[in-house]
């Protein structure tokens, strides 16, 4: 960006060192202005690098996400093994409770086994 230096400065500069000064005077200080801006983008460009890096260290990208969605897919679906072997394990127990249940029943309970002599004779 170009910086133009005011005219009243550069009056004031020609009555008090001259013409040629002044105008020496004025380049300079353009030159050094054109410096600060040129190491002004600089050091902000820089900073901005730095800012990227630090943020992309720190913030999770779509990549990232993307392997924990896909950890988490995996550890569902091991999690669903798990229980269905758990409720397969469940279900042989009281399958054989529910057996063992009711031979007891029919066994002890004279009525019951009368009655399924009863049926057995019934069914010939």
């Amino acid at each position: 960006m170009a910086y133009v230096i005011d005219y009243e400065l550069l009056e004031k500069l020609e009555q008090k060192v001259g013409k040629e000064e002044a105008k020496k005077i004025a380049q300079t200080i353009e030159l050094i202005y054109n410096e600060l801006d040129k190491k002004s983008e600089s050091l902000a460009q820089q900073k901005k690098l730095e800012l990227k890096d630090e943020l992309t260290k720190e913030l999770a990208t779509k990549a990232d996400i993307d392997i924990l969605y896909q950890k988490l897919e995996l550890l569902k679906t091991e999690l669903e093994a798990k229980i269905e072997k758990e409720v397969l394990k469940l279900d042989r127990k009281f399958t054989i409770m529910f057996i063992v249940l009711a031979f007891l029943i029919i066994f002890i309970n004279k009525d019951a086994i009368e009655l399924i002599i009863k049926l057995l004779s019934f069914a010939k």
